[in-house]
């Protein structure tokens, strides 16, 4: 899917803190889970996923510390804040609607009445 990354660039911050939520992750996992998940529809550029971390770190959403994967590799892993779980928890409340909303919109499955 081309700029697929452009769709949900309004989102990158919630998929982050989402993920964050299930366990600490380091970038490269992340946009490998987003490929996954999408089926390979949605990729996230290396610089959107980076500026959204950036983002969350001076928000006080994420932190991050350097660990080691499987194979003894050093990454700097990112781990979610309760600030950030706040936030996460607060945006799935309105997630619904939004979806709901966006949908209507997009399929043009709404009335609107203009005033004469």
């Amino acid at each position: 899917m081309t700029n697929s990354g452009e769709y949900i660039r309004g989102f990158t911050d919630y998929i982050v803190l989402s993920i964050l939520s299930k366990f600490d992750s380091y970038g490269y996992e992340m946009t490998r889970i987003i490929e996954f998940v999408s089926e390979n529809n949605i990729q996230l550029t290396e610089a959107t996923l980076y500026i959204a971390l950036k983002r969350l770190l001076n928000d006080e959403m994420i932190t991050s510390y350097t660990g080691k994967n499987k194979k003894g590799m050093s990454r700097r892993y990112y781990q979610i804040t309760p600030k950030g779980k706040k936030a996460i928890r607060n945006f799935r409340k309105e997630w619904v609607m939004i979806e709901n909303t966006i949908s209507s919109l997009v399929d043009g499955n709404f009335e609107y009445y203009r005033e004469s």
